[in-house]
């Protein structure tokens, strides 16, 4: 039996894609309900598309004009809708998604039914040129034996937030320790206040939270297991570039590079980190930063300069600036602005 499930879309500022997102959720086993979180409300343009399809459809949905247009704030925004109401599986995908496989969705939460010990399901994203995103995004091999203290297993994440991904064996799902921030399918009761952090919304405004989808994983992984399903893809054209999120060399690297900060914040769960988990941390600084730096030496592009310098200011902060919402964002009350929202919502009905 296919599990009812609430699907939840963050989107800013790309209508166009979420309108082609939604006309592809007709091929697939469509949820209960559908919460679109809306990073950009004075614009109107989500509200029409919304209304749209919902004209074609007969799914319950909510709106929410978030304050704030920043990912993971606008994602606990959505589970708050659906924990209200009483959602038992939530899937979360990226506004940019295509979706061709048929099941795709059934296949990612198919697992929920066999295997009540599963808590979250990631599947397989295929970029626009043919590739898959679920590359580890560390550095090469020789630079990875250089700053590693320890052998990772299949499916592992390592102290500096990077993916170790499990063997291509044919199986359909494994189990991991991450989760692929594009699509993420969530047993309802795995997830809690405490899943979110308004560390992560304070670093994500700053236009360097790349690492909430990890965060999110080591907070389920100690309620249950985590899958990689292989068996589901859904695609990454790559139509259009985040609005929300830094595209340039220099603040691209320079989020990367301090997010890593907060991956080995929570790499322990509840407990803090080893001194081996922080001494990682340094040397993956050191060897990406030689890394960065290299190819400067061996090319005269000015993306490789600006990549470089932004890599080393983002080590920098990581290494010297705890990435917290006080420091950050000391002017910002997340958890009332999010209350505020969830207001606007309802009187919005």
């Amino acid at each position: 039996m296919f599990p009812n499930y609430f699907l939840c879309i963050c989107t800013y500022r790309r209508s166009h894609l979420l309108r082609l997102l939604l006309e592809d959720l007709s091929s697939q086993k469509m949820p209960s309900m559908v919460v679109i979180v809306d990073g950009d409300p004075q614009s109107y343009q989500v509200v029409k598309v919304l209304a749209e399809w919902q004209e074609k459809v007969n799914i319950p949905a909510f709106y929410i004009p978030s304050n704030h247009p920043n990912l993971a704030y606008q994602r606990y925004l959505g589970w708050r809708v659906a924990r209200q109401q009483g959602a038992p599986f939530l899937l979360y995908l990226d506004d940019d998604l295509r979706i061709q496989q048929r099941d795709a969705i059934e296949k990612t939460l198919a697992p929920f039914e066999s295997d009540p010990g599963v808590v979250a399901v990631t599947a397989k994203i295929i970029m626009g040129d043919g590739a898959t995103s679920n590359k580890d995004s560390g550095a090469p091999a020789f630079l990875q034996n250089f700053y590693a203290s320890r052998r990772f297993s299949p499916g592992a994440l390592t102290p500096a937030g990077d993916r170790i991904l499990p063997p291509e064996d044919g199986r359909d799902y494994s189990p991991v320790e991450w989760l692929r921030g594009g699509v993420m399918a969530f047993r309802m009761d795995a997830l809690s206040q405490d899943c979110f952090s308004e560390d992560l919304f304070a670093l994500t405004h700053i236009q360097c939270g790349t690492g909430e989808d990890t965060f999110l994983a080591r907070r389920v992984l100690r309620r249950g297991k985590i899958l990689y399903a292989a068996c589901a893809e859904f695609l990454h054209p790559g139509e259009d570039a985040p609005k929300s999120y830094p595209t340039d060399a220099f603040r691209k690297a320079r989020a990367v590079a301090y997010s890593r900060r907060l991956l080995n914040n929570v790499y322990r769960g509840d407990v803090p980190p080893r001194v081996s988990d922080r001494l990682y941390l340094l040397r993956h600084y050191l060897s990406n930063m030689l890394l960065a730096w290299g190819r400067v030496l061996k090319s005269r592009y000015s993306f490789y300069l600006q990549y470089a310098l932004g890599y080393t200011l983002g080590a920098f902060y990581g290494i010297f600036r705890n990435p917290t919402a006080r420091y950050l964002t000391p002017d910002i009350d997340w958890w009332t602005d999010a209350e505020d929202a969830l207001s606007q919502a309802e009187k919005m009905g």
